[in-house]
Order: structure tokens, then C-alpha cells, then sequence
């Protein structure tokens, strides 16, 4: 018999070995199906709300008929910026404390006599805040609030005392002290208030190049396809190894043996892979290419985990705490954006992530080079210790005469 002839037999007959896990293949299908699209969907939609935030109330006192209060309320109430985190409202002193302790306000800004004057002459009287001791959160944000207006006066004032400072070496003719400290101070709040021209708005996609719900179905699909080793433990023990040393007596070696079941986990796994694709997006033709990769890769994963493990146990123990943590990597679990800095140099060398780049390719994303050279060296990795792995296996099993 031909050798190609040969192992055409052999792969019949592994597949109706296979045949017995139909059910557990037929339930993980089904699980790929749904749970990646719903996962991916809801994940979309939980980054794209983001979190419900109620923004701290700040009540403002000042001495009895002082109308900065109610400036600071008409003006800063206007910033959206500032509106989107603090709403402002003027108050008497009394009225602010009992509406503190009611929890109306989150704190009560006391500011002293004539504290714009203060301001403007850089004697920056002192001010007093009051926050409640059971709500240390909102504490903490008026606190970095009130750090940060700190901050800008501070600059805002030293470049007064600059401007003041060349007055004072060579005033010019007709222009008074006065008319300066004004000026100046005048500059630095139209400064202040169109303040949004000095940054640049940058949007970052919590999952990079891929959208989130693309980026969470071809996480979970790549999983579920490493986690499903277990399911193929069948081709590599009991006596399904016993005539691979008949075979041996008989001129033929186990490499027959070994790639019949990478073959027949491949397309069991193609199975899987191609309606879960298909399902998750758009790709034509080029969707089976790519779904062929990933299940020849899954295919070399699994059977190394078979072979490298005594039981099913043992094989789903090293399967899904390696797909966990390859999936932990890719960003499958925590958006990447918001992994640590450490945690994202290593995704390139996660199989999710390489599997993941190469499903999204016929969808119209480059195949990273990273990715590419992953599945190809460690593939032939994987298919070399296969192989040893197996003809080890193969000869510990006991031939019954």
C-alpha cells in the first residue's frame, strides 16, 4: 500500500475515533457562536457609555455683600469643562454649612474679605474648605481641584510679578502702575478662559486597531479554540496507541499516526472556526484561509497538550490556564488600553493575539509581521515536539499478542 494511500486510511479511521466526542464538539460550536457576539457586543457598549458620574456640588460663601459668589456661579458655571465634574452655587455662610450637613453640597468654599483684591496684588489671602468626612472620595477631587487652581494661579502670578518687575526697571510714559497690575491681570484671565484652545483632543480606542466588539469575539473564538485540546485527548491514549507499534513492526513509522490526528482536529476545529468567523464579520473567501491557520495552530496546541499530560485532566489543566493567560495578555479580559505598561509589551508574544491578527485579515486589517512569524515558528515549534511526543507515547503502550 502507498504511503498516501496509507495515511488516507489512517485519517478515516481518526476521524471516526474523533466521531465520539460529536456532542462535546457540537456544544463548543454552539458556545463560540453565541458567547463571543454577545460578549463582543456587550463590551462595545459598556466602553462606549463609560460610567455614570454626578458631579460634586461646591458651595460658595463670602462675606455679607460680597458679590464674588455669585460671579464665580454665573461665570464657572458656563465652563463645560469644569460643569461636566463641579457645579457652583452661591451662598451665606449658614446657609452652606446646613446644606453640607444635609448632603445637598459636597463642600462649602469660605473665601475671605476682598479676595479678588487679594488676587490682583499677589497677597493671596488664605481660603478655608470645608468637606464632609463621610464622602472622602468627593473630598479627594475637590481636593486635586483645588491643588490644580492652586497651580494655574501660582503661574498666573509669577508672570505678574514678571511684568511688574520690567515696569519697574523702565516704566513707560503715560502708563501707570495701576493700569499695569490691571492689564495684566485681565490678560491672564482671558488667558484662563479660553483655556480649551491650549490642549489638543485626542480619541484612544480602548482595544487599538480592531473595534471593541470585533476585538472581544476574535478573543473569545481564539480562546475557545486553544481551550478545546481536552476534547482530542481520545487519539492519544487507551488502544488507540496500541497498533502504533504494530505498525512500527510492519515498516511503519508513528509520523503517519501523529499527523492523521493533527489533521483530524483541524477540521474539527474548522468546524468551529469558520461559522464563528463568519458570523463575527465580513470576509468572503479569504475567511476559510484564515480560519484553515488558526485551526491547523489550535490542532498543534492540542496535541502537544495531549501528549505532554497522562490525562484529560491534566491536558484541560494546561490548556485552559495557558488560553487564560494568553487571553489575559491579548487583552481579552482587561481592555489593553488599560493594562499596565509592562502587561502591553508582552501581548505580541500571546497566541490570542496572533490568532487574533490573522482572523481579522480578511476582514480588512493588516496581518501584523508580529503575528505572522509567531504562528510559523511556534507552529513548527509545536509540530517537532509533536511528533517526538507521540513516538514516546506510542511505545510506552503495551502490545497485547
Amino acid at each position: 500500500m502507498s504511503d498516501r494511500r496509507f495515511w488516507g486510511k489512517y485519517f478515516i479511521l481518526t476521524m471516526g475515533q474523533l466521531r465520539q466526542q460529536g456532542w462535546l464538539l457540537a456544544g463548543l460550536v454552539l458556545l463560540c457562536l453565541l458567547l463571543p457576539l454577545g460578549a463582543g457586543l456587550a463590551a462595545s457598549e459598556l466602553l462606549s457609555r463609560g460610567v455614570d458620574f454626578a458631579p460634586v456640588t461646591l458651595a460658595v460663601t463670602a462675606p455679607e455683600g460680597d458679590q464674588v459668589p455669585r460671579q464665580l456661579e454665573q461665570y464657572m458655571g458656563g465652563m463645560e469643562d469644569i460643569a461636566q465634574y463641579c457645579k457652583i452655587k452661591a451662598m451665606g455662610e449658614a446657609e452652606g454649612l446646613e446644606a453640607l450637613r444635609r448632603g445637598e453640597v459636597t463642600a462649602v468654599l469660605a473665601l475671605p474679605e476682598d479676595f479678588i483684591h487679594g488676587v490682583m496684588w499677589g497677597t493671596n489671602p488664605d481660603l478655608r474648605l470645608i468637606v464632609s468626612g463621610d464622602r472622602p472620595l468627593e473630598s479627594l477631587l475637590l481636593l486635586w481641584v483645588g491643588q490644580s487652581a492652586s497651580d494655574i494661579l501660582a503661574a498666573f502670578q509669577s508672570g505678574v510679578y514678571a511684568v511688574l518687575d520690567l515696569y519697574e526697571e523702565a516704566p513707560p510714559p503715560g502708563l501707570t502702575r495701576d493700569q499695569v497690575v490691571l492689564d495684566i491681570n485681565l490678560r491672564y484671565i482671558r488667558l484662563a478662559l479660553d483655556r480649551g484652545g491650549l490642549f489638543r483632543t485626542e480619541t484612544i480606542s480602548a482595544t487599538g486597531v480592531l473595534p471593541v466588539s470585533l476585538h472581544y469575539a476574535l478573543a473569545l473564538i481564539s480562546y475557545f479554540a486553544l481551550a478545546a485540546a481536552p476534547l482530542f485527548v481520545p487519539l492519544y491514549t487507551g488502544s488507540w496507541l496500541t497498533f502504533q507499534r504494530r505498525l512500527r513492526c510492519a515498516g511503519r513509522g508513528t509520523t503517519a499516526g501523529c499527523l492523521a490526528a493533527a489533521a483530524a482536529q483541524t477540521l474539527a476545529l474548522l468546524l468551529l472556526l469558520v461559522p464563528a468567523l463568519l458570523l463575527t464579520g465580513e470576509g468572503g473567501p479569504a475567511v476559510l484561509a484564515a480560519a484553515l491557520g488558526m485551526a491547523l495552530f489550535c490542532s498543534l496546541f492540542a496535541s502537544v497538550c495531549c501528549l505532554a499530560t497522562e490525562s484529560a485532566a491534566g491536558c484541560g489543566t494546561v490548556s485552559f490556564l495557558t488560553a487564560l493567560l494568553a487571553l489575559a495578555l491579548a487583552g481579552g479580559i482587561v481592555p489593553p488600553v488599560l493594562l499596565p505598561a509592562g502587561v502591553r509589551q508582552l501581548a505580541p508574544l500571546s497566541p490570542v493575539t496572533w490568532l487574533m491578527g490573522l482572523a481579522a485579515w480578511p476582514m480588512g486589517y493588516d496581518l501584523p509581521p508580529a503575528s505572522l512569524a509567531g504562528l510559523l515558528l511556534a507552529g513548527l515549534g509545536m509540530l517537532g515536539a509533536g511528533l517526538v511526543l507521540y513516538r514516546r507515547r506510542a511505545d510506552r503502550q503495551g502490545v497485547a499478542l
